[in-house]
Parts: structure tokens; sequence; C-alpha cells
């Protein structure tokens, strides 16, 4: 059994002993029922002592719940510091074998083409290496890790980051909730396809008052019909249960936190996913 689960059975035992001996000290309630429950004898004062320290441990229950939501919360945020790591890792060996790569073209006298090698590397470093202007680890976690993923899988990332996303208005965890999402179905997508370019497209922007996530695949083209359908719980492009639900997640978790999201479809193109969300600060104005 899990540890959360054994907290949390141990705070319910310990909310149910705390409510019986209110309960069971309370003189009106004894009164009351005073066919039904012994009385106990105790003092006025034994009687105050005990209903203190049965609300104070409800309270300490109430500390303990919020603590442990603050663990899970930093379980989280430890994970994706692995993801980050193991991409970091994934990302020097790629770096050694393109240096090993260059120096062997050196070698045989092909310095045209080292230089071609260098040029076309130090255009993908530096779109990677973009993701390193967002301040939330969680979420830079999220896009390295999928970018590496889709790029092993033989696919095309055209990655922009403009923003750092320091001022959020949604929370951290729930926007990579919604990433990990959209970035996962476009990856699906663009590995079932036959096209031999398959291109997944994540820009990241933002404008006086809101952050603008674009996330695209080149493949397929959505019929217009479907641009509202596909947000609807249980409906899914995909064979076979389990799927349905993940665009119906991301519509509510994005509307719950004053966004808005958009779907287009275009031939040569693609599916384009366009989500809208407002700044902290813009909130704490219009409140």
């Amino acid at each position: 059994m899990k540890i959360s689960v054994r907290a949390y059975i141990l705070i319910g035992l310990i909310l149910l002993q705390s409510v019986i001996v209110m309960f069971l000290t309370n003189g009106t309630i004894l009164k009351l029922m005073n066919n039904v429950v012994v009385n106990f004898q105790y003092s006025y004062y034994m009687g105050i002592v005990i209903n203190v320290l049965g609300v104070s441990a409800i309270i300490c229950i109430f500390y303990i719940l919020k603590f442990l939501k603050i663990e899970k919360d930093n379980i989280i945020k430890l994970n994706n510091s692995k993801e980050v790591i193991d991409a970091l890792q994934g990302q020097k060996h790629d770096f050694i074998n393109h240096l090993n790569l260059i120096a062997g073209m050196l070698q045989v006298e092909q310095s045209k083409k080292a230089l071609d090698y260098i040029f076309k590397i130090s255009q993908k470093v530096e779109s990677v290496f973009s993701i390193s202007k967002i301040k939330n680890i969680e979420i830079a976690a999220i896009l390295g890790r999928k970018c590496t993923i889709a790029e092993n899988k033989g696919m095309k990332v055209e990655l922009d980051i403009s923003t750092s996303l320091e001022d959020l208005y949604i929370d951290s965890l729930e926007l990579c909730t919604v990433l990990f999402n959209l970035i996962d179905n476009a990856i699906v997508e663009l590995e079932n396809c036959k096209e031999e370019e398959k291109v997944l497209t994540i820009d990241i922007a933002e404008h006086e008052e809101s952050y603008v996530i674009l996330i695209g695949n080149s493949y397929p083209i959505l019929p217009e019909n479907l641009h509202e359908k596909i947000f609807e719980k249980g409906y899914s492009t995909k064979e076979g249960e389990g799927h349905g639900y993940g665009l119906n997640i991301v519509k509510q978790i994005i509307y719950k936190n004053k966004g808005d999201i958009t779907v287009e479809s275009y031939e040569n193109v693609g599916t384009i996913f366009t989500i809208f969300l407002p700044k902290g600060e813009c909130m704490e104005k219009c409140s």
C-alpha cells in the first residue's frame, strides 16, 4: 500500500476518533440521547479540554492534508527535473557524435561538407536551447522531453520560444497537463502517418495581456466539422477504448483558467491548436 494511502487512512481514523470524543463529551447531545448513550460523568473543565483537543486534531488534519499536497507537487517537480537531466544527457551524447562526425570529415579533407554540417547543427542547437528561456522547470522539462521523443521518432521539430512564461495565471502543473496531451496527440498522429516529412511545430509567444501557445502537426488535415467535436468527452479518431478524454481535459483546464483554445487545419500545413492564456498581472487588475 502506498505511503500516501496509509496517511489518508490514518487521517480518517484520527478525524473519526476526534468527532466521537467531542460527541461524547458534549452535554447537550448526551441529554438529547440520554436513553441511547451512557452519560459519562466528566467534569465541566475536562469536557472543555477534550473538546479543545478534538478541534486541535481537526485543524492538524487540515495542515497534514495541505502538506501531503505540497509533497505530491514536489515529487512531480522532482520527476520533471529528472526528465530534464535525462534530456541533457541525451543531448550530450548527440553532441559528442556530431563532433566525431565533423572531425572525421575534416580528416578526409571534406571541409565544405563539415562546414555545412556545422551550420545545420548550430541551427538545431539554437532551436533546442530556446527552451532555456522558460523559467518554469516543469514546463521546460515537458517541452525538452517531448521534443527529444519526436526527433527520435524521425520527426522534424520546429521550435520557437520568445517568452519566459514567468507571469502565468494558470498553475504550471495544469499547463504541463495541457502541453502533455496536445504534444502527445501530435506525435501519435505524425507517427501513424505515411508522409515522408513529419513536422511538429511548437511556438510560444506573449502579447500585452496574454500568452499564446501554438502546437501543430503537419498531418492529418482535420475536417472543419470536427474542430469542435474533438473536444467532446469520449470522442476520438483513434480506434479502441480509453481514448477521447485528453482534449476534453485540455479544454476544461484552459476554460477554468479564463483562457481559450482554437483549432485550424489547412492543406500543406496540417492541424494547429492555438492556446490563449491570460497573464497573472492582467487577471489581478481585472479582479
